[in-house]
């Protein structure tokens, strides 16, 4: 299978403006899919116009029109019904990859994630879509249509930003988990966008999987370490249980507290978001190394 021409849809986001960048630095066709009354705008970049409604005929012909080999879909991993239309357009579009928005902090075919986390059931749902249509036949003696779902853990980077790996950097306050010393999975966002690439490069070798990736294995108190030999400061230390932290933000979480569920996510993303041993982990297939810790929050400080 050959991958030449290549559309992003959610290109401005956290993660769609990095894997855009990746996208049209490497020697694949770029082209960005947008919706028709979004005010997003993409310099230099070929933009296919589609309806706000993702009708799939239109939506279809347009990418059918642009002969376009794989759909990386970054717009939110919640928006389910917009997925399928779009994986039923590319199916209709003889695409030969999509790449659902599975990214994230949590494994969404884990049972117990998705009974901690329902948001994850969204991406396994897509999944499942995916699934479904794996062995269909499509006319005009087109292949199948294949997909790749990527598992990233927290983004990395973003996350030390932003608490979602528990940690303060601004106020210098590192918030440990169940005594700190478990290993998570984390990807900084260039590295995630490195990996689509790879992706789309080993199209064989990647088709029809669940594939789990990071940039950095680590512990809180390795991070916690880190942070203070590159900033010469000393975090005050809060102990956190991880059991209680849920105990008290998923009830206010399936209430519908948006700030209740990142702090969900945050906690179990760090908890139970250890990718090296499990069954799909990637790194090697894709060729991709894990990162420097110190030199990400040497960047990352010198960001913010």
């Amino acid at each position: 299978m050959a991958i030449n021409n290549v559309a992003l849809i959610g290109g401005t986001g956290t993660l769609g403006a990095p894997v855009l960048k990746a996208l049209k630095a490497s020697e694949f066709n770029i082209s960005v899919l947008n919706r028709q009354t979004s005010k997003s705008v993409y310099p230099k970049t070929k933009v296919i116009t589609i309806p706000d409604d993702l009708d799939v005929d239109d939506v279809a012909q347009a990418l059918r029109e642009n002969q376009i080999d794989a759909l990386i879909i970054t717009i939110a991993g919640s928006h389910v019904e917009s997925q399928k239309k779009l994986i039923d357009a590319a199916f209709k579009g003889g695409v030969k990859r999509v790449m659902p928005a599975e990214f994230g902090s949590c494994d969404s075919a884990d049972d117990k994630t998705n009974e901690i986390l329902p948001l994850m059931k969204g991406k396994k749902v897509v999944r499942e879509y995916l699934l479904s249509l794996e062995g269909k036949e499509r006319g005009n003696g087109e292949g199948n249509l294949t997909w790749t779902s990527l598992v990233t853990g927290h983004f990395f980077d973003y996350g030390l930003t932003c608490g979602l790996l528990k940690f303060d950097v601004k106020g210098r306050k590192a918030y440990i988990l169940d005594g700190g010393n478990i290993k998570f999975s984390g990807s900084n966002l260039d590295f995630i966008g490195k990996a689509v690439i790879k992706i789309l490069e080993k199209p064989d070798q990647s088709a029809n999987k669940l594939l789990y990736v990071h940039s950095n294995h680590v512990t809180q108190l390795e991070v916690l370490a880190a942070l203070e030999k590159v900033t010469g400061d000393k975090f005050e230390r809060i102990d956190q249980k991880s059991q209680g932290e849920l105990d008290v933000a998923r009830p206010k979480m399936l209430d519908g507290d948006g700030e209740a569920r990142e702090e969900v996510v945050a906690v179990w993303g760090v908890v139970a978001s250890d990718w090296k041993e499990k069954e799909g982990f990637a790194n090697t297939i894709l060729g991709l190394e894990e990162e420097d810790l110190e030199q990400t929050i040497k960047r990352v400080i010198a960001e913010l």
